[in-house]
């Protein structure tokens, strides 16, 4: 018994120390790109999600909300990977973890009103959709959240 819990314990440990490992890099990964990169990236995402709705003439009427909301918030989303980029790198000494929660809790406000906007923007679009075009927009702005809840 004792030796299956501590084994247990090793594994959780381990696989806990991988997904770090994971998220590390994949946070690297982004550092490595610019701004131009990142707003080249919202781009092209938000050229995707228009060609698959295939919009009619009246709904793209609702189009320029949404796309000037997924541009500002990809243009904030930058700004704040810059500043806590720059901030680490002038970081010395070992890391403030109090200051640590309240820039994280800021982050996570600003990320909320972002969502928010994102959501009061997506709206009318959404509510002129058919069925079809709900369905591929639904799946699309779930990917999309889920890739951005790391950065």
């Amino acid at each position: 018994m004792r030796r299956t819990l501590l084994l247990t314990a090793a594994a959780l440990v381990a696989g806990a120390a991988w997904i770090s490992s994971a998220d590390a890099q994949d946070r690297a990964r982004r550092a490595e790109l610019s701004a131009n990169q990142i707003s080249d990236q919202v781009d092209a995402q938000t050229a995707r999600i228009r060609a698959d709705l295939r919009l009619t003439p009246d709904q793209e009427k609702n189009w320029a909300g949404f796309e000037t909301a997924i541009r500002d918030i990809g243009k904030a989303r930058t700004d704040r990977e810059n500043t806590t980029r720059e901030d680490s790198a002038q970081q010395k000494g070992p890391i403030d973890v109090i200051d640590r929660m309240h820039r994280d809790a800021d982050y996570m406000s600003e990320r909320s009103a972002d969502e928010k906007k994102l959501a009061d923007a997506a709206q009318p679009l959404f509510a002129s959709l058919d069925d079809q075009q709900k369905r591929r927009f639904s799946e699309t702005l779930v990917r999309i959240s889920g890739e951005r809840d790391f950065k």
